[in-house]
This record gives C-alpha cells, sequence and structure tokens, in this order.
C-alpha cells in the first residue's frame, strides 16, 4: 500500500508539473499571438519617411540657377543683336530717305483786292521727299524761277477775306504743294514737295 501511493502522488506530482508547463507554453504562445496580431494587423503602420539629398537639391538648384541665367544672358544677347541689327537698319534708312527742305526767298505780293491796297509778305520753305533733290533743283539754273512763279499767281490770285482764317491759310498750302509738284513732276516724274511750312506770314 504504501509504495502505491507513493507511486500514485509521484504520477500526479508528474502531471501537476507537465501541466503547469503546458499552461506556461500556453500563456507565452497566447502572448507571443496577442503581439503578432498587434504588430501585423492593430498597430498603426510608420509613415514613410522621405529623405533628401540637400547636396543633392543645393546642386539641382544652383545648376538651374546656372541654366537660368544662361538662358537670360543669351536672351538679352539676342536682344542686343536685334537692337544693333535694328538700330543700324533704322540708320540705313534714314540716310536714305532723309527728307530735304527748300528754302525761298520772301515774296511781297499785291492781293486780289478790287481796291488794290492789300498785300501780303510771306516767306516759306518746302519739304522735299529726299534731300538729293535739294541740290538737283539749285543746280538747275530754270527750276527757283518756275517754283517762285507758280507760287507768286498762287498768292497774287487769293483775297485778303481769303487767307484771313486759319483754313484759308491751310487752304493755300495744300494748293501751293499740289502746284509746285506739277512743275517738279514734269522734271523728275513723282510728286517731290511733301510739306510747305510758312515762316512769316503778314497780310496789310
Amino acid at each position: 500500500m504504501g509504495e502505491e501511493e507513493k507511486i500514485d502522488l509521484g504520477e500526479k506530482e508528474g502531471k501537476k508539473g507537465i501541466s503547469l508547463i503546458m499552461v506556461i507554453i500556453i500563456v507565452l504562445l497566447s502572448f507571443g499571438g496577442g503581439i503578432a496580431v498587434y504588430k501585423f494587423f492593430l498597430a498603426p503602420k510608420p509613415q514613410p519617411v522621405e529623405t533628401t539629398d540637400v547636396k543633392g537639391q543645393g546642386d539641382k538648384t544652383k545648376g538651374n540657377q546656372n541654366v537660368t541665367k544662361k538662358t537670360d544672358a543669351q536672351n538679352d544677347t539676342s536682344a542686343t543683336e536685334t537692337m544693333s541689327e535694328d538700330g543700324a537698319e533704322l540708320t540705313k534708312d534714314s540716310a536714305e530717305t532723309q527728307k530735304g527742305v527748300l528754302s525761298l526767298n520772301e515774296f511781297i505780293v499785291n492781293l486780289n483786292d478790287p481796291i488794290g491796297r492789300r498785300y501780303m509778305k510771306v516767306m516759306l520753305k518746302l519739304e522735299l521727299s529726299k534731300k538729293e533733290y535739294e541740290d538737283k533743283i539749285r543746280t538747275n539754273e530754270l527750276m527757283i524761277p518756275k517754283i517762285r512763279d507758280v507760287i507768286f499767281l498762287i498768292l497774287s490770285s487769293k483775297t485778303f477775306e481769303e487767307l484771313k482764317t486759319v483754313s484759308g491759310k491751310l487752304s493755300l498750302k495744300q494748293e501751293i504743294i499740289a502746284k509746285v509738284n506739277e512743275v517738279l513732276n514734269k522734271e523728275f516724274g513723282e510728286d517731290i514737295i511733301t510739306n510747305c511750312y510758312f515762316i512769316d506770314f503778314v497780310i496789310q
């Protein structure tokens, strides 16, 4: 009896030890499983950290700035070249199309007045389409007399009433330009006078 009880007690103690170990293993597995579940399913996922290569960006930015500066410099150079070319072209054109001026001596003319007491004193300049015509007109001995004759006839045909207003004076300008161009057109084949300027204009 005594030996059987000892054996039973030993078996019971062995079973208790095995049971305790099993409990510990189960607890550990449960704890580990809980951690695994939390880690893989419940824990918040860490946000990816963007790594910035400051040095690389600086070099890239510097490179962009260099490219921009280079582009701006190229644009400025192109603009300068364009301006230079345009300036040269404008200078060339202005030299070719520079207008001349034909100054005439003073005109003193009796107006078309029934009483014959009115007269006018006029000094004027004629603008020429090209400067080269100035010398051509002056070197022609008859050209200046023809021009003065035409203007003299125009002035002497006017009355005081026609010339006392601004519109009358503007009309006189246009008539002088048209009539003088008729004379010069026969010589040069084109209209030369582009404008008429009164330097002095007196009616008495």
